[in-house]
């Protein structure tokens, strides 16, 4: 493992705007973004090609690049499982739109997720909606030469997408070399199915796109060290499994808000005294 695979993410730095983001990104001595594509600092409604290419400019100017761009798909409507076909088909070209949006930011992986399902609506259905959604997704993807990585999340958001068993089965039933998984370590523990190392064992390291480094309570998102996860041990998993994607910082916790910068300098901190 190496320093430059660890990402900032703006994820926390809401109360700021993306310039100052990335000032402290390149004032902490990072080289990589994962950048988080809302409002207020990303909402693409408010993008077109040009300021794409704008921003591009901007950060690589701040020396930095996108290792990974992520829409914003948990507050925003957006489900590739649920029953109205409208809602899908919305959802389909929300993702295509920020394929294209990827590709302006010179960034070759785009994370995605099937996004919230009914309970009450039956879970083979729901996994077929996904995965003919996604079908059509990949198709643009591999056009452009995107990598999908496909994150699963805890049971109080779907039932269709939470342990590495399922990510692997809707993986193989798309079919596209353009969708691959995302690995995060408090999702994984919060699910309780998967350690970390058995997450990626299932899936298959050459399935394996991104990974969210963060800690947790479970639960929370939080600076490494600020919880009680064994990320050493996850630290030590990546490397046997010789993994040489990034890690974004996928930092969400309130907590965090006021002082963004300090969190990423911790986080930076914790990840430099492990690898040297």
């Amino acid at each position: 493992m190496k320093i430059s695979q660890l990402c900032a993410a703006n994820y926390h730095y809401k109360r700021y705007t993306l310039d100052y983001f990335l000032e402290s990104a390149n004032r902490l001595g990072y080289q990589s973004v994962e950048l988080w594509a809302s409002g207020p600092h990303l909402h693409l409604e408010d993008f077109d090609g040009g300021r794409l290419r704008e921003l591009n400019r901007t950060i690589k100017d701040h020396h930095l690049k996108i290792a990974c761009f992520t829409p914003e798909q948990c507050v925003y409507p957006i489900s590739v499982s649920h029953p109205d076909k409208r809602y899908r088909d919305r959802t389909v070209d929300f993702f295509q739109r920020h394929i294209e949006a990827a590709v302006c930011l010179d960034c070759s992986c785009m994370v995605v997720s099937t996004g919230f399902a009914y309970l009450d609506v039956d879970g083979e259905d729901a996994f077929k909606w996904a995965a003919d959604s996604f079908s059509q997704i990949c198709r643009k993807a591999e056009r452009e030469g995107v990598t999908l990585a496909l994150e699963p999340f805890t049971k109080y958001t779907t039932h269709i997408c939470n342990e590495a068993s399922q990510l692997l089965r809707l993986l193989r039933t798309v079919g596209s070399p353009a969708l691959k998984g995302l690995g995060d370590t408090d999702v994984i523990a919060t699910t309780g199915v998967d350690t970390f190392e058995t997450f990626i064992g299932i899936l298959g390291r050459e399935n394996l796109a991104h990974v969210h480094f963060v800690d947790g309570n479970p639960g929370g998102h939080l600076v490494p060290g600020d919880g009680n996860l064994n990320l050493d041990q996850a630290l030590h998993t990546l490397e046997a499994f010789d993994y040489k994607g990034y890690l974004g910082l996928e930092i969400l916790d309130r907590r965090y808000v006021m002082n963004p910068e300090d969190a990423m300098r911790r986080a930076l901190a914790w990840y430099s005294e492990r690898i040297g």
